[in-house]
């Protein structure tokens, strides 16, 4: 008789809590909202020089290559504005994973024996 009682006071409880909530739940904006919406483009130009992009692109690629080592924390990097790091960064770890295709490929259908 008790748990019957406590089920029904549980559930008005659940009741009463969802129908606030669905009830309540209206936000205003706490700034004032304008219909004119102005927008302003800023260009990033790259400016670095051909001898330092093959530098950074050399970089990049050692760090995609060891990413996985490094627990792939060189993936963060790919956020860095600079495209000549980014381009090394896809190209390593994509090197890493076609290897790593490879590998599987061998390991589960074997090498191809010739004659």
């Amino acid at each position: 008789m008790l748990k019957k009682q406590l089920r029904d006071a549980i559930i008005k409880l659940l009741l009463l809590l969802i129908t606030l909530t669905t009830l309540t739940n209206v936000s205003y904006a706490s700034f004032p909202v304008t219909e004119d919406v102005k927008t302003e483009l800023i260009e990033n130009k790259d400016v670095t020089s051909p001898r330092e992009s093959v530098a950074l692109i050399a970089l990049g690629f050692f760090l995609g290559l060891f990413s996985p080592v490094l627990f792939l924390l060189p993936l963060l990097l790919l956020f860095i504005p600079n495209k000549s790091l980014r381009i090394g960064i896809i190209s390593g770890f994509s090197c890493v994973l076609l290897l790593a295709v490879l590998i599987f490929w061998v390991e589960i259908f074997g090498y191809p024996h010739v004659g």
